[in-house]
């Protein structure tokens, strides 16, 4: 009953926020850009993220400079079938255009196909959807990303000991993608063995039991890396318990203060940084530009927006210039 309750609020809460800019007015009082006024929505997998943070921002940067509304509406964590809801909240509405995170690919299809028979622009951002009717894909190349983290972690562990990996979720694609690359690297390197794969559930108190647990089976691990976003201050934490950090090399994803933190205190080895704050600006004109029949590009585009690896001696400036 709690669920049904939460899913409700969430709907009422999407509905309002819809209702309230069906008129289409800018943020930033332009206009112009869009010849169809109307509202652009974003659905991220949670809002509880420092990583959904920062594409918000890029989102509202880019609604204000082409002068147009877009909405950020996702569940408070990650959750697919509160994610599915909001979706046919904002499908009730006819928005201008759609960009979908998906917790679970599979549960969204439905809504996609849905979205293109009402003549509504749905493309993937920053997690694919694999056999959709999806437009298009922008976001990291997850695979590639994951090499840059193998890589990462081999250079860090001097190529050689026992290592583990902790995941958020194995039915989110983009995970498993980079998941796929961290094992692809890691297989050009013989004296390094992965020990251990362990599920967090997109949870930070998760991740770090779990890493207790690893770090007891295998006292002699060498390092850790964290796939999903609440994976790396998990490890940290344990680390930090453990009186490990320095020792245990750590490596995860994005730039954002808990992994800052942990870079700070010495439990953090490297970062890699996806761009989540120009992958919001580029996929909002990439919705518009669909909206008004202005795109270049073709069906099934593939927008790589690339990682960044962020070091200790690298952080101050990559802070400078992030945006």
């Amino acid at each position: 009953m709690r669920k049904i309750t939460a899913v409700t609020a969430m709907l009422a809460t999407a509905a309002f926020a819809l209702t309230a800019c069906s008129g289409g007015s800018s943020p930033s009082g332009t206009s112009g850009a869009s010849d169809t006024p109307g509202t652009y929505v974003f659905l991220p997998k949670s809002l509880n993220n420092p990583y959904w943070v920062d594409a918000r921002k890029g989102m509202e940067d880019a609604a204000a400079k082409l002068g147009v509304t877009a909405k950020f509406l996702g569940p408070d964590s990650d959750n697919a079938a509160a994610q599915v809801a909001i979706f046919d909240s904002v499908l009730a509405t006819h928005p201008a255009g759609i960009a979908i995170s998906p917790n679970d690919p599979a549960s969204v299809v439905d809504n996609i196909a849905k979205a293109k028979a009402a003549g509504i622009p749905v493309i993937a951002w920053d997690g694919p959807v694999p056999n959709s009717e999806v437009l298009g894909y922008i976001g990291t190349d997850n695979v590639a990303a994951g090499v840059q983290a193998g890589e990462a972690l081999a250079k860090s562990v001097g190529n050689k000991g026992k290592v583990a990996v902790v995941i958020g979720s194995l039915s989110a694609v983009n995970l498993n993608q980079r998941l796929e690359g961290v094992k692809k690297a890691l297989a050009s390197h013989p004296d390094i063995k992965l020990v251990a794969t362990e599920v967090s559930g997109e949870s930070v108190a998760t991740a770090q039991t779990s890493s207790e647990t690893i770090l007891q089976a295998n006292p002699d691990l060498a390092g850790f890396i964290g796939i999903g976003g609440s994976d790396l201050p998990g490890i940290a934490g344990a680390l930090k318990s453990a009186n490990k950090c320095g020792t245990v090399k750590a490596i995860g994803f994005d730039v954002v203060p808990q992994g800052v933190e942990g870079m700070n205190g010495g439990c953090v080895d490297a970062l890699i940084s996806q761009k989540p704050f120009g992958m919001t600006a580029q996929a909002l004109q990439i919705l518009v530009d669909f909206h008004n029949n202005k795109s270049t590009l073709e069906k099934n585009f593939v927008v790589d927006t690339g990682v960044v690896t962020v070091t200790p001696d690298t952080l101050a400036e990559f802070q400078k210039t992030a945006h």
